[in-house]
């Protein structure tokens, strides 16, 4: 494997403000913190963060002879609805704000084996994609349920017609070799492990994409990489209890139709837990990077903070403009805590947050923080949000909510978008 070592540390601090615009947000109960109120804080250069880059170019392209295929060869076998979304568990978007989402088929609304965590999309020739990213859930989450070997199932949804939404769940692999290393592979429950690839056994907290480059949040490693024109069918497994490539050379996907194998990896120092991901701006619009956020809790004494690291045009991360961070403030000069997803464009940071006082039936906010301003605004937002992408063509800031139906006796997870400029 080919290894690229980044040394990113700062020289000096960037310092950038913000033209503050203050939106008035829907109005809240919010209970005022136990914690200290805090000066403002402008975004710098990062500190002291290192990335490592690891080519397994050579692993994906020892599958080659099993045929690539991209999202538009892909069979979508399941039939998502428009339908009833906004009337999801916790779902307080109001009505001028809504623009349009939906909802998964019954089983995927009420499975208890994956939960539904990242969000992004992309376009491909004449249709309008998503990829959303589900973990394989662990006792820790749900008593009784061992489907946390699978891994990360990532959905191609094709919303190119609101009125005509497929999908298909696709599992993330990597190469058998990385089960060796505790930072690449976590053994869980067992299952039948085959030859040349593993399953990825991260939360999968975060989804983004560039070109046909993939990057998936891996807590506390860094980020996973994969490729959407690599694609590769695999055989059926009615027993689900069977990974990687048989024997006889059939690749099996615990009865998956098809695999994405991880193109590479970066390890990066400095900068966990990376709780999610998305592809932004840095200060002008042709300075594409990727911002990660923290999820810390409000019990915890670290301050969360918002990395940005600098793309080039192959969508690598590179060593110069070295890497940014924020520490964004929330509504009453306090961290913002529980950020499950994040975007960021110029000066201006999104967020949204969960385990925040009981709102319009949800604990969850979405957060915007301006540099330098005193303090972050709130708004409403829908129980259960998880990550953040906004559809650059539109101009709409996609979300989704995780939990299955049984947790609260009626649907909860949902997929919708909003237009920023409402929350701008």
């Amino acid at each position: 494997m080919n290894v690229r070592i980044y040394c990113m540390a700062a020289i000096a601090a960037t310092v950038l403000h913000a033209c503050v615009k203050q939106s008035k947000p829907a109005p809240t109960d919010e209970a005022t913190t136990n914690k200290a109120t805090r000066l403002p804080v402008e975004n710098a250069v990062a500190a002291n963060v290192t990335v490592t880059y690891t080519d397994e170019s050579s692993f994906v392209s020892s599958l080659s002879s099993y045929g690539y295929k991209t999202p538009d060869q892909l069979s979508l076998n399941r039939v998502g609805t428009s339908s009833g979304y906004t009337s999801a568990y916790g779902f307080n978007i109001p009505a001028a704000n809504q623009v349009k989402g939906f909802k998964w088929n019954d089983g995927d609304e009420g499975t208890t084996e994956w939960r539904p965590q990242g969000i992004t999309g992309f376009t491909w020739g004449s249709k309008n994609y998503l990829l959303i990213t589900w973990y394989g859930i662990s006792p820790d989450e749900i008593a009784g349920v061992n489907n946390q070997h699978k891994g990360v199932r990532v959905s191609l949804v094709d919303i190119t017609s609101m009125s005509n939404i497929t999908y298909r769940h696709i599992l993330l692999v990597q190469n058998k070799a990385n089960m060796s290393n505790s930072a690449l592979y976590k053994a869980s429950n067992p299952y039948t492990q085959l030859d040349a690839y593993a399953p990825v056994t991260i939360h999968g907290g975060g989804i983004a994409c560039y070109g046909s480059k993939v990057y998936v949040a891996d807590t506390k490693l860094g980020i996973r990489v994969f490729d959407v024109t690599k694609f590769i069918s695999a055989a059926g497994d009615d027993t689900e209890t069977r990974c990687g490539k048989e024997t006889d050379g059939t690749l099996k996907a615990f009865n998956y139709a098809y695999v994405l194998p991880q193109t590479g990896y970066y390890k990066i120092t400095n900068a966990s837990p990376f709780s999610c991901i998305e592809t932004g701006t840095g200060t002008t619009a042709s300075d594409i990077m990727l911002w990660t956020g923290q999820y810390i809790e409000a019990s915890e004494t670290t301050v969360p903070k918002v990395y940005g690291f600098h793309l080039n045009s192959s969508g690598q991360i590179v060593t110069s403009p070295a890497p940014e961070v924020i520490t964004p403030i929330d509504n009453d000069n306090t961290n913002v805590n529980g950020i499950q997803g994040v975007y960021r464009a110029g000066t201006k940071t999104f967020m949204s947050t969960t385990g925040n006082s009981s709102y319009e039936g949800s604990t969850a906010r979405l957060t915007r923080y301006n540099d330098g301003a005193a303090a972050g605004v709130r708004y409403r937002w829908p129980h259960g949000a998880e990550d953040l992408y906004l559809e650059q063509s539109t101009g709409y800031l996609w979300n989704l909510t995780e939990y299955e139906t049984v947790k609260y006796g009626t649907d909860n997870r949902c997929v919708f978008a909003v237009r920023l400029t409402d929350y701008d």
